[in-house]
């Protein structure tokens, strides 16, 4: 089979899931995004699949990412020899198959969307962040479909590509202002939480930074099935979004309620920063914080993407004495080095879900700040 036979099974493959998802419509699309990349996550199957798409002379006919791996590409996280070769299987297979290995959940780093532009990527905050601050749009699409996707060139025309299907179903107001990336990113989880599904208009909040939107989009994907919200002044086209609600749910979100969600539960194994991926600024940030303090007394973790690591090398090899790990391209979520821990202490409230439920690992949410302390308790 050559890439046109190739190109063809994915062409039907893809087919066959819009007519049952879609009504048989599809989609053209820009760019894609995979997940599943982690051996942790896709286990043999995943391999296999991976293995035979590229056997058969597959290749995306758009630009395409890659998610992050259970192994960082310095060789830092220590795993077991069948995780190391079948990450290299994988890693390989995706390089045959034309997909630029990144190796982050946040692509949107170096791929820019343009507003209402379509895609189809597999990372849940990725399409979150996407879909809510540049109006690009793109459904939650399954790691496999998205590959598939990426080869045929288009995806199943599900209701977020489409303006019906993005029109605002809740009224969600705000009632104080997120001071940081972990306030945002509780905001984000309640809102999931209390709505489950649909499209949310958030009226009342203020984002103050990059890491702060990440961290909403993050937390709001990862507490429900929603990848898409209108943020009053902040998502492209709100207004317009605005004029076509039609709410069917009103609710209120009060500081008090971020505060419940803020727990400590001792002092943890680590301190865990970059979930989605931390970018250079965060890992220049978490660096100069411990150097200025000294060595940690429990590793400080911090993921990024292989390029933004490139960026901070020197640094970054420096701050090893520190006891401060950078992960390039891999993060404790989808790497079975986590599970050396008893208990971990986060800023990320996608961490924290992910973590605790993959891992059954103990995990504290904390400010950036309280946690790098914790890692000197």
């Amino acid at each position: 089979m050559g890439l046109r036979e190739a190109r063809e099974y994915a062409r039907e493959a893809v087919l066959k899931v819009a007519d049952a998802v879609s009504g048989g419509e599809v989609v053209p699309i820009d760019t894609a995004h995979v997940s599943g990349v982690s051996y942790l996550t896709i286990g043999d199957h995943g391999v296999e699949f991976l293995k035979r798409l590229a056997s058969l002379g597959a290749r995306v006919s758009v630009f395409t990412t890659a998610n992050p791996a259970a192994v960082d590409t310095g060789g830092v996280l220590e795993v077991d020899r069948r995780t190391a070769e079948a990450q290299r299987e994988i890693i390989a297979a995706l390089r045959a198959l034309g997909v630029s290995v990144v190796l982050s959940c946040a692509p949107y780093e170096f791929v820019l969307v343009r507003p209402r532009t379509a895609h189809a990527w597999a990372e849940s905050s990725a399409a979150a962040y996407i879909n809510t601050f540049k109006d690009a749009w793109t459904d939650k699409v399954p790691g496999p479909l998205a590959l598939l996707s990426a080869i045929a060139g288009f995806a199943p025309r599900t209701q977020l590509y489409t303006p019906e299907g993005r029109r605002p179903t809740a009224l969600v107001r705000v009632a104080f202002k997120p001071r940081d990336p972990l306030e945002a990113g509780i905001v984000g989880a309640l809102i999931g939480e209390r709505l489950g599904h649909g499209v949310p208009y958030v009226s009342g909040i203020r984002l103050p930074d990059e890491a702060s939107r990440r961290e909403f989009a993050a937390a709001l994907s990862t507490y429900s099935s929603i990848v898409f919200a209108v943020i009053e002044g902040a998502t492209p086209n709100w207004a317009e979004y605005a004029r076509a609600a039609d709410p069917g749910e009103r609710i209120e979100i009060e500081g008090s309620d971020v505060q419940r969600l803020l727990r400590c539960a001792g002092v943890p194994d680590a301190v865990y920063v970059g979930c989605p991926l931390a970018d250079v600024e965060t890992v220049l940030w978490v660096i100069n914080e411990v150097a200025r303090r000294g060595p940690a007394r429990r590793p400080v973790y911090v993921s990024t993407s292989p390029a933004a690591y490139k960026l901070v090398e020197r640094q970054a090899r420096a701050a090893l004495r520190l006891n401060v790990v950078i992960l390039a391209g891999s993060c404790l979520v989808v790497s079975p080095h986590a599970r050396r821990l008893k208990s971990i202490a986060t800023d990320s409230a996608k961490a924290a879900f992910y973590i605790s439920r993959l891992h059954g690992i103990r995990v504290s949410l904390c400010r950036r700040e309280d946690c790098i302390k914790l890692a000197y308790a």
